[in-house]
């Protein structure tokens, strides 16, 4: 089975979450990723928490599968480095704050002249363009000025921060994704192109709610109960949380019949859903009572799958490592660490696109400047070029 990517060239010049997320997609899939690092520290995440003997986890599953190619970007040799490998590369992505590619002399308009089939990628936190573009973004300001933020948490309570880092994640998919648009159109048409990605800009495309407040409706957060549907949320059972999505006649019926309560099927103020987001207050105690009444969550989600009724245990991280659909999936893996840590393997996220033409493959990430001979040799350095770059660069 041939890898989708196999045979394609990216040059990766990403640090923390979003942009590296991308490439790592592409190196399981086969690309050759070259990930540029900074002469002796590398990516910073190499350093973030957790760590196995000392090395980040962040930067292992982010950055797995690539090669390691450290270039100091204030030398000049090191941008006619990377000039030299521009007419074998397909892809660069990179995460710099807007303008620092074309400082360092490796814009897109540079490195098109050099290969017009080239695809540049920027991933940022505001995009190339437009009044917020030079200011530094993360995940957090995104999920702020998107309203992400303003949606979760309790109705009336304070904006909660969205515990998955998801303007970083769906930046990175988005970015995925353009690429792979970009090169269907190259392998068309022979043109490259440049391509924007910004964090605010993706979390903003998935903000379901931008069309209601559109039409002048307030939207906010409603807590753990959806604002329009019910019985739609997380609700409390003896030794855990559950949730219970039965806001369609169907499945509200066979709730009702499981707990005993058919007159609540014809019941004015439960007999449509936004009746019962109406009335809210009167029927989660109703919910509740019966799923306490079982010595715990089990009986009743049995029950409720039975019936045809979606329900689920609210699982935290470390249960759902021992999912069965999630292992059936190969989305827990287990992941090899860098060369040099005793500790072989780490537990992390499987890929989750399935192609029935081919398999991502999720190999260990590099140790800092590991492939800096191989890929230079691909150049035309020879040993002694090599040694002096090394040594300059400070890669062992």
């Amino acid at each position: 089975m041939t890898s989708l990517f196999a045979g394609l060239r990216v040059v990766d010049f990403t640090t923390n979450i979003a942009g590296p997320f991308t490439t790592a997609f592409m190196a399981d899939f086969g690309a050759e990723v070259i990930k540029v690092e900074k002469p002796k520290q590398g990516d910073d995440t190499r350093f973030f928490s957790p760590q196995v003997e000392g090395v980040g986890v962040p930067f292992c599953v982010n950055n797995r599968g690539k090669k390691s190619l450290v270039l100091d970007m204030a030398d000049s040799e090191a941008v006619e480095v990377v000039k030299k490998l521009i007419p074998t590369t397909d892809v660069v992505v990179e995460s710099f704050k807007p303008g620092t590619m074309k400082k360092f002399g490796l814009d897109y308009e540079t490195l098109k002249k050099i290969n017009p089939r080239i695809i540049f990628c920027s991933v940022s936190g505001f995009g190339q363009t437009g009044p917020y573009a030079s200011k530094p973004g993360y995940d957090l300001i995104a999920q702020a000025i998107s309203g992400a933020m303003d949606m979760t948490g309790e109705a009336g309570g304070p904006p909660v921060r969205i515990g998955l880092a998801v303007a970083d994640y769906n930046a990175g998919i988005h970015a995925f994704a353009a690429i792979s648009a970009a090169l269907y159109h190259r392998e068309r048409t022979g043109e490259g192109q440049q391509i924007d990605i910004s964090l605010l800009d993706c979390l903003w495309a998935i903000n379901g709610s931008v069309e209601i407040a559109g039409v002048g409706r307030k939207i906010t957060r409603s807590g753990n109960h959806h604002g329009a549907l019910a019985p739609f949320g997380i609700y409390q059972g003896t030794g855990g949380a559950l949730i219970v999505c039965a806001p369609a006649a169907g499945p509200w019926k066979a709730l009702c019949d499981l707990m005993g309560r058919p007159d609540m099927v014809e019941d004015p103020l439960f007999s449509n859903s936004g009746a019962r987001v109406k009335n809210l207050g009167q029927l989660v105690p109703v919910i509740e009572g019966w799923l306490k009444s079982f010595a715990d969550t089990d009986e009743p989600l049995a029950l409720m799958d039975k019936a045809g009724i979606p329900c689920a245990k609210v699982n935290s991280t470390t249960q759902a490592l021992d999912n069965e659909q999630l292992l059936a999936r190969d989305m827990i893996v287990d992941l090899e660490t860098p060369d040099g840590v005793a500790v072989k393997t780490i537990k992390a996220r499987g890929n989750p696109m399935k192609f029935s033409a081919g398999k991502a493959e999720q190999r260990k990430a590099p140790a800092l400047g590991q492939h800096e001979d191989e890929i230079l040799e691909t150049i035309g350095y020879d040993a002694a070029a090599i040694a002096r770059v090394k040594s300059k660069w400070g890669v062992n």
